[in-house]
């Protein structure tokens, strides 16, 4: 065998090796970013996923005990659908979480249960920050 083949042979086996090194770690960190409205409609598609969840925080479903560390209260789709995910949450809960905030779950949907076990809360108070940025440019 030709010294030429044996690089340009070594130069293709390395290139399959980066390949599916990269298709790989994208397959296992890849996670669904959806709204409430897409698992109310199809549960089936995203039972026991991981995904991220965006919705706002319904006013008067909260039951939080924070010496447990316990949080449950329910999201409604943000575009307006009346669909909502009951969510239960067991960790830190964020100072800024309250009834009628935009939030972001990250976890996994139990569609026997109708519940939507959360790992991560995000909060997200626009209007504290255009508070904020208002002052600024002024």
């Amino acid at each position: 065998m030709k010294k030429s083949y044996k690089f340009i042979l070594a130069g293709v086996v390395f290139a399959c090796v980066i390949g599916w090194l990269l298709m790989s770690s994208f397959s296992q960190d890849s996670v669904y970013y959806l709204e409430v409205h897409e698992i109310t409609k199809n549960p089936d598609k995203y039972n026991q996923k991981g995904m991220r969840v965006t919705g706002n925080v319904v006013k008067g479903t909260i039951t939080q005990d924070y010496k447990k560390q316990y949080l449950l209260f329910t999201i409604q789709d943000i575009q307006g659908e009346p669909d909502t995910i009951q969510v239960e949450y067991n960790g830190i809960i964020p100072d800024t979480f309250k009834e009628d905030i935009h939030v972001i779950v990250e976890g996994k949907y139990d569609k026997e249960k109708k519940l939507f076990n959360a790992e991560t809360v995000l909060t997200k108070c626009p209007s504290k920050y255009e508070a904020e940025l208002e002052q600024k440019a002024s």
